[in-house]
């Protein structure tokens, strides 16, 4: 039974088997400690507890692709983004792809060798690898920086960051790949990736004492982009807990049940739900209904006439995360 039951869960949470062109789009949360930060004015403590101040956060990603279910890889060539939390509310479009849905992505942080040393002049005003002010391009030896983080440090334990610190990450020994968990869904032809950002794991396991000022591939470079590629830098929220959804999935209802001709879907959402879509599958996994904005307060009447004798399984989403789903039999 306990199999059984995590099957259904499986066939809930995936994707609809036909693939569909979908625009990806790429936005970007930027927070510290898992909150918003705003540049030149959130305070924040690292892990050794010191109070800082950031005022300069940004970073290039390269050679992205999208994970599907299997573990399967789609890359999106030739697309570079440079996230800014100066610039928060940036939405970074990628392309098309045949694709309905993502369990993760692969991401470089930095600009690939191929690129990295070419003449920042010969692309367009407001590329990525164009020039930008302030400047994230070091020289066509060193390339670009990968990562510019700049602000100010309380090391005299005042309460008031003082002490400014400058970390421009660069060189191709620097240039790293992180895999990051998270499921996406499409909706109306876009598949949104949303990407947490949490500078504030940027700094573990550095002292920030001494020099505080790193242009190049030091030591202190490097260990900013192994945090960067290791330590959760970069993450797909999870927008619904199991808590939650078992908590939602108890305000669905099938009437009547079992069912013949028809059956009434009765949902008691939360109203800050708005709208949800709704998924029905067969107990093989194929989608025999995929009805978007329903009401997350309602009812939907289905039509059975035609459905085969057994089981039933379905789910309401939101922004394309799972976050209830019950089941029904038709007789």
């Amino acid at each position: 039974m306990r199999q059984f039951y995590l099957f259904i869960i499986f066939l809930l949470g995936a994707q609809i088997s036909s693939a569909q062109t979908n625009e990806v789009q790429f936005s970007f949360h930027h927070k510290v400690n898992g909150e918003e930060v705003k540049v030149n004015e959130t305070l924040f403590t690292i892990w050794n507890g010191k109070m800082m101040r950031i005022d300069r956060a940004e970073f290039y990603l390269a050679e992205i692709s999208l994970i599907g279910a299997g573990g399967g890889k789609t890359a999106i060539k030739d697309q570079y983004i440079l996230a800014d939390a100066g610039d928060p509310g940036k939405v970074w479009t990628l392309g098309n792809v045949n694709m309905s849905g993502i369990e993760g992505i692969e991401v470089h942080i930095g600009v690939d060798a191929a690129k990295n040393h070419l003449d920042p002049s010969t692309y367009q005003l407001g590329h990525p690898l164009g020039f930008q002010d302030p400047s994230m391009h070091w020289g066509w030896s060193a390339g670009y920086r990968f990562m510019a983080i700049e602000g100010y440090v309380d090391n005299n334990n005042d309460g008031i960051p003082e002490s400014l610190f400058q970390y421009h990450n660069l060189g191709d020994n620097l240039y790293f790949t992180t895999s990051i968990d998270g499921e996406a869904t499409a909706e109306n032809g876009v598949l949104t990736v949303n990407i947490d950002v949490d500078y504030a794991k940027l700094f573990d396991g550095m002292t920030l004492i001494g020099n505080l000022i790193h242009h190049g591939s030091d030591s202190q470079n490097e260990k900013m982009l192994t945090n960067a590629s290791t330590n959760k830098f970069l993450t797909i929220p999870v927008v619904s807990s199991q808590n939650d959804l078992d908590m939602n999935s108890l305000a669905l209802k099938a009437t009547p049940n079992p069912a013949q001709g028809q059956i009434f879907l009765t949902q008691d959402l939360d109203k800050s739900f708005h709208t949800v879509d709704l998924r029905v599958m067969n107990s093989v996994g194929q989608v025999l209904l995929n009805q978007q904005h329903i009401p997350a307060q309602g009812k939907v009447q289905l039509d059975l006439q035609g459905w085969q004798t057994g089981p039933y399984f379905y789910g309401l989403y939101h922004n394309g995360r799972l976050i209830a789903r019950n089941s029904f039999q038709v007789q």
